[in-house]
């Protein structure tokens, strides 16, 4: 009896009794996404940009990483419906911004050929904010002004955005510049530059609606643009009014297991145009999209994951006054789907084996009016062999019809510009055609892209980068190639001459080429540099961060049909395309004062007259290099609030003096034996120059 009583007590100890805890809290990363990110940046590296809202913290992010088209956003680590209703805060109201490999575009539902930025927000933010801005040229001739004035609020997952905007630029006319084209002054002067005025006005805001998340978000905008133009020797006065109102409705949460994302789209519009040619258009469009994901099932090396997204689009063109069919109506339903499965995990346990190794495979269905079937095909693979290795590679094909505004936006005519014509050897300033081609096929494009990222590393958080991506498009839907004497006779109808053989139109609406290559690799590397020691809550009183980014075209040529030899746009066949491109930039912060630099240079480049060959009468462009500088200082301070956003920045003016193009940079060419360019003199290609530019801010 002694033993058992003895057994039973050395039992209890050993194994105590459960004790039940009030309340557990699980700590994690706020907002993390579903895959770590490749490139961060903090509430330091944000702050020294010196941006105005979060939408220019995203533009800036994908500068650095050279991309080609814009990333699709993420808030908190999720979808949203329409992440426009967060782009417009402040940048203090992000707690981090996060460049995710690759891979994500897939993992997302998204478009695998495009990027994916995470942007955190502070869980409770709120400010009034005002702006003022003024620019100027050096060189004087024309100006621009614009007010900006917003009230947000963030509380949770609870926000709210209004603001309103307006800004105005006057016309630069031909003859407030010198040492333009030939026949400038013929006429009567022109615009250079057209004036332009627009007034708008924002509303965002997200709430809950039980377990559910909603969003509403509304656009109002009015716009005029108006620019003098020469056409057979007569001066014309063209003008163009444009109004619209958009809104978004979204709704997420989740069902039957499945995270569901629904939001609809609504558009419409009114376009009026006098001058050049008079019309006026009223545009309706109305789209529905539903985005679900959910995770299949756990596997050894983490969870299944799944997507599917389908989307339906619609809408309505009546052009007054339509000398054929004044009515196109557009539906478009596509449909996508992604499986992301992983492969291994790189645990503690199994360090030294794979890493981390996932493949991701999809589809997508569509079809378009009647351009008939879209579809595509996507696989992907991503590995991180090593702690702060990343290795991706994508695969994707696919058939896209031409979009809404490639077929049936109405014509018009844009601002003047000079086109040197190797038929004359003379430079004519050109009121382009601009405006949608109904008669547009569908393309066809393949695309492969490898890339590898290492980093961070060291106490500066070094970070590297190099990317590759080929695309082949067939049917390619894209721009006229440059005009020389085989683009002419490929498209005799989209080049207008008088009696005299004088060029006086071009046609630049989108056209089918038989096929378009390119072939890039893209590099980078980027630091933050401290200044100085720890401020008050942990902040550092300074830092700088640098990044480099270099491009490097590989490929770059076009096949304008059946017949014709493949167009060397980098050995100048067809076009002007650099081989290099190299940019720097530098944003700096110390105590009330910031500092940023822009850098970018391109390489020379070559227009050919002649088909595959050099020769004098080519265009031979100089190298450029601008250079851009920005400084900005807190003039005051009326106290600093006890929110942690609200401590990044002082209530007190902010002042900044902003100089765009430095040096005064301008695009130089001549001919390929030495003689002066028609048309690319001083102020022919970029009449502005150095632009100087003053903002005044406040936060009330």
């Amino acid at each position: 009896m002694l033993f058992f009583i003895a057994a039973q007590a050395e039992a209890q100890a050993s194994n105590p009794p459960p004790v039940q805890l009030e309340q557990v809290e699980v700590i994690g990363r706020r907002g993390a996404a579903r895959i770590a990110p490749e490139q961060e940046l903090g509430p330091e590296d944000i702050d020294n940009l010196g941006a105005y809202d979060i939408g220019e913290v995203i533009g800036r992010l994908g500068e650095r990483l050279a991309l080609r088209q814009p990333p699709v956003v993420i808030v908190n680590g999720r979808q949203v419906v329409n992440a426009g209703a967060f782009t417009g805060f402040p940048p203090d109201a992000l707690a981090r911004i996060e460049a995710l490999p690759p891979q994500a575009g897939a993992i997302y539902g998204g478009d695998p050929s495009r990027r994916v930025f995470n942007i955190v927000l502070q869980p409770a933010f709120k400010s009034r904010d005002a702006q003022a801005r003024a620019s100027r040229p050096t060189a004087g001739g024309t100006s621009t002004v614009s007010f900006d004035a917003q009230q947000s609020q963030i509380k949770d997952n609870d926000t709210f955005l209004l603001g309103a905007q307006t800004s105005r630029t006057t016309a630069l006319r031909s003859d407030e510049r010198s040492g333009g084209a030939q026949g400038l002054s013929e006429g009567g002067a022109y615009s250079l530059r057209p004036e332009t005025q627009s007034v708008s006005a924002d509303l965002a805001t997200t709430g809950a609606l039980g377990d559910w998340a909603t969003s509403f978000t509304a656009n109002a905008r009015m716009q005029r643009d108006a620019f003098t133009s020469r056409m057979s020797d007569q001066v014309v006065q063209t003008s163009q009014r444009s109004d619209s109102l958009t809104a978004t409705v979204g709704l997420s949460g989740r069902a039957l297991g499945w995270s569901v994302r629904a939001g609809l789209d609504g558009l419409l519009s009114q376009t009026r145009l006098s001058g050049l040619n008079t019309l006026a258009s009223r545009t309706q469009v109305l789209s529905a999209n539903l985005s679900v994901d959910r995770s299949l099932m756990d596997l050894p090396a983490g969870p299944l994951l799944v997507t599917a997204d389908a989307r339906y689009f619609g809408s309505r063109l009546r052009i007054e006054n339509a000398p054929t069919d004044p009515a196109r109506t557009t539906q478009a339903l596509d449909l996508r789907t992604n499986l992301t499965l992983p492969i291994s995990s790189q645990t503690p346990e199994k360090r030294g084996g794979w890493g981390e190794l996932s493949v991701n495979v999809g589809a997508r269905l569509g079809a378009l009016g009647d351009t008939g079937a879209n579809g595509g095909l996507n696989a992907g693979l991503a590995w991180t062999p090593l702690d702060r290795l990343r290795l991706t590679g994508q695969w994707s094909r696919a058939t896209d019809s031409p979009t809404r505004e490639q077929r049936f936006e109405p014509p018009r005519y844009g601002p003047p510009r000079p086109v040197y014509d190797f038929q004359s050897g003379q430079a004519e300033d050109i009121a382009p055609l601009l405006g949608g081609a109904p008669d547009l096929k569908a393309q066809r494009t393949e695309t492969t892209s490898l890339s590898a990222s290492a980093g961070p590393f060291g106490r500066w958080g070094v970070q590297g980068n190099l990317d590759f991506q080929s695309v082949r498009a067939f049917d390619a839907i894209g721009a006229l190639p440059a005009l020389t004497p085989t683009v002419e006779a490929a498209f005799p109808d989209r080049f207008l001459r008088d009696a005299e053989g004088r060029l006086i139109g071009i046609d630049q609406r989108p056209i089918n080429l038989a096929e378009i290559a390119s072939d890039t690799l893209s590099s980078g590397l980027s630091a933050s540099i401290p200044l100085g020691g720890r401020a008050d809550m942990g902040l550092r009183r300074g830092s700088v961060q640098v990044s480099i980014t270099h491009t490097w075209r590989l490929d770059d040529s076009i096949t304008i049909r059946e017949g014709i030899p493949r167009l060397d746009q980098l050995a100048g066949d067809g076009g002007a395309v650099s081989r290099h491109q190299l940019s720097l930039r530098l944003d700096g912060r110390y105590a009330r004062w910031g500092v940023n630099v822009a850098a970018n240079w391109r390489g020379p480049s070559r227009l050919r007259r002649d088909l595959g060959r050099d020769g004098s009468d080519d265009l031979r462009f100089s190298a450029l290099t601008t250079l851009g500088v920005r400084i900005s200082t807190m003039i005051g301070s009326s106290g600093t609030a006890n929110d942690p956003a609200s401590r990044r920045r002082d209530d007190g003016p902010r002042l900044e003096l902003e100089v765009q193009n430095l040096l005064d940079a301008r695009p130089e060419a001549t001919l390929g034996d030495g003689r002066p360019a028609p048309g690319y003199g001083r102020n022919d290609q970029d009449p502005l120059g150095r632009t100087v530019r003053i903002s005044l801010s406040r936060r009330f």
